[in-house]
């Protein structure tokens, strides 16, 4: 076997030790330690890869949100139909990937709702592709049908970052209170579905009439 792949397999190794114990215990829970106990890896093997615990978690991170991207990006090529059906459709997709990749669920709800107050510039650079990809997805939206007098592609989009940064806060929240991450997940993509037609299409019905 070349180097290159004894590298790449050792590498493979370690991170897929280092997601299990990230995603079952957390940032803060997870030990080098228990990774080296658990799956039989030395800590000079780790330090060789990795400089030390925070690059290692960034690197789940990273992992967790550009397959998370790469899938979803598969999905919003196949999206059709009304802008409320493509809507339901991407966050289905969101959702599903969870429910096939149960491991990255503890990666993501850690990264998004408890990052590490030290990593979090770092954190953000890693999920860059993933936010973009929501305000693309929503741009383009937006873009195939008339808005209102006075409003714009930008600013809708940007009102929806600050619906988001509020619902990540109730969301994490809610972790920090117990909570099983799955429903919270759950919730949480509803919430957020919900508050994009809400933003979209108000809160009166079709039947509704101003005086």
């Amino acid at each position: 076997m070349k180097r290159e792949e004894k590298n790449a397999l050792s590498r493979q190794r370690i991170l897929d030790a280092a997601m299990e114990e990230f995603s079952r215990r957390g940032y803060e829970g997870a030990s080098l330690n228990t990774v080296c106990a658990e799956k039989g890896l030395s800590k000079g093997i780790i330090y060789h890869y990795f400089s030390d615990k925070d690059d290692l978690y960034l690197l789940c991170v990273k992992t967790c949100f550009d397959d998370l991207t790469s899938y979803l990006r598969d999905t919003v090529r196949l999206l059709s139909g009304s802008v409320e059906e493509r809507l339901q459709r991407y966050f289905d997709a969101r959702l599903r990937f969870f429910t096939e990749h149960p491991l990255y669920l503890g990666i993501f709800t850690g990264a998004v709702c408890d990052p590490p107050p030290g990593l979090v510039p770092a954190i953000a650079e890693r999920r860059r592709t993933f936010d973009d990809l929501n305000i693309s997805v929503l741009t383009e939206l937006l873009n195939s049908v008339p808005l209102r007098e006075g409003l714009c592609v930008q600013t809708v989009a940007e009102d929806f970052r600050v619906y988001m940064d509020f619902f990540n806060l109730h969301f994490k929240a809610a972790c920090a209170a117990g909570a099983d991450s799955g429903d919270l997940l759950r919730e949480h993509e509803e919430r957020c579905h919900r508050q994009l037609n809400i933003l979209l299409y108000g809160v009166f019905g079709e039947q509704h009439e101003t005086t």
